[in-house]
């Protein structure tokens, strides 16, 4: 009887133990498919054209949503790799409103590519 309650004992104690694990890190996965699309914004900081992408809704976005830290991508190779994550078919609209602009035509023009060859429809919206 004592061999089967330390038995019991000692499984209890592992599964306890092995519940007390480090949480594996979540792997980062593409975006996916939005009913609504995904809104692109735009602005320039100093030097640099920041960007963010958001899921798209019937609302529209604050400021401190757009330039939210936790959004924001820094640079046009930035912008590009977060593109390629969204699937095929997917509606993108670019817009500017208050603090935001749109870049230079030639930052445009590559986003646009971008878009073109991933499958994605790009609207820009000024």
């Amino acid at each position: 009887m004592k061999i089967t309650r330390w038995f019991l004992f000692a499984i209890l104690l592992g599964a306890l133990l092995s519940a007390c694990g480090t949480a594996s890190q979540a792997v980062a996965t593409p975006l996916g498919e939005s009913m609504k699309g995904y809104e692109l914004y735009s602005w320039r900081d100093g030097n640099q054209w920041k960007f963010s992408i958001l899921v798209g809704t019937n609302r529209e976005k604050s400021i401190e949503e757009i330039k939210s830290a936790e959004v924001v991508l820094s640079g046009v190779d930035a912008l590009q790799s977060k593109l390629e994550e969204i699937p095929a078919g997917q509606y993108i609209t670019w817009s500017s409103k208050e603090t935001l602009s749109l870049p230079s035509e030639d930052i445009i023009k590559q986003i646009e590519q971008t878009c073109n060859d991933q499958g994605l429809i790009l609207s820009i919206a000024s």
